[in-house]
């Protein structure tokens, strides 16, 4: 499995909507929302077998405009080996 961040703006209008669809969908505690601060965004990590896959967890309705971005950590060592 590959590591990805999530990242599913909604408008305004859209905001409860994305909230009950997202707990509908049993992900509420996979997301983090902007949306107190005014930045409609919901973001979260997963792990998913593909970019599709990852997507999956996005209400419907908002997929075309998330975006799920593949991820992975640095040890000390490969920032080492690149400096070599």
């Amino acid at each position: 499995m590959t590591k990805y961040v999530i990242e599913s703006p909604h408008t305004v209008e859209e905001c409860l909507r994305t909230l009950d669809e997202t707990l509908e969908k049993d992900m509420l505690d996979k997301f983090v929302f902007g949306c107190k601060s005014g930045e409609h965004t919901a973001w979260a990590y997963v792990d998913a077998d593909s970019e599709e896959e990852a997507l999956e967890t996005v209400p419907e309705f908002l997929r075309d405009t998330a975006c799920a971005h593949e991820v992975t950590r640095f040890t000390s060592e490969e920032i080492a080996a690149a400096h070599q």
